[in-house]
């Protein structure tokens, strides 16, 4: 299942042309590869290995449990929090893994990140309507004298919906990623 966009072609400026819906989805896609979260909310199935730990850390926040197994037992004796999940005798005393059904993500996507999509969207709705195409390594280019300028490869960016590694590390600790989403419902 795919999720909706972080934005709405509402929330893009009057006049907007172009596929302003796959520009949202394409730039939606990219924040939620950087934070590690789909952040607005959803209900999916995520696997975490659990530890001897008695917190059971989850992107959220988290808003419902629909069911808990530990290497594939159902369990009910945990207590949900808004970051994970508490269990008074702790989740196991070796690695195992541990598969959660639940709710979690924002209700309302933030303002920030609304405008953060938007400006992502915009830049490859230009992109698409100047032709499209790579522009990886591509520094500048001067037309006097035919002259352009190549960034070593790690700087070059193949799209122009580009997350710097400050942004990606920022959303990251902001919505908590890390957890691999094995199902949507």
């Amino acid at each position: 299942m795919a999720l909706d966009p972080l934005a709405t072609t509402e929330d893009l400026p009057e006049g907007t042309t172009g596929n302003t819906a796959r520009a949202l989805l394409v730039a939606s896609a990219a924040i939620r590869d950087a934070a590690g979260v789909p952040i607005s909310s959803i209900t999916a199935t995520v696997e975490v290995e659990a530890v001897s730990t008695n917190l059971l850390r989850l992107p959220g926040p988290i808003t419902a449990v629909d069911s808990v197994t530990i290497d594939g037992t159902e369990i009910t004796d945990y207590e949900k929090l808004p970051n994970g999940l508490w269990r008074h005798c702790g989740w196991h005393l070796n690695p195992v893994p541990v598969v959660v059904t639940y709710t979690f993500g924002l209700v309302e996507v933030p303002d920030d990140i609304i405008d953060l999509t938007c400006q992502l969207a915009l830049a490859w709705l230009q992109h698409q309507a100047a032709g499209g195409g790579s522009t990886a390594g591509l520094k500048s280019v001067k037309i006097d004298d035919a002259s352009e300028s190549y960034t070593d490869e790690s700087a070059g960016q193949v799209s122009p919906v580009f997350i710097p590694e400050a942004t990606r590390t920022w959303l990251a600790q902001r919505f908590g990623g890390g957890t691999e989403v094995v199902l949507s419902l």
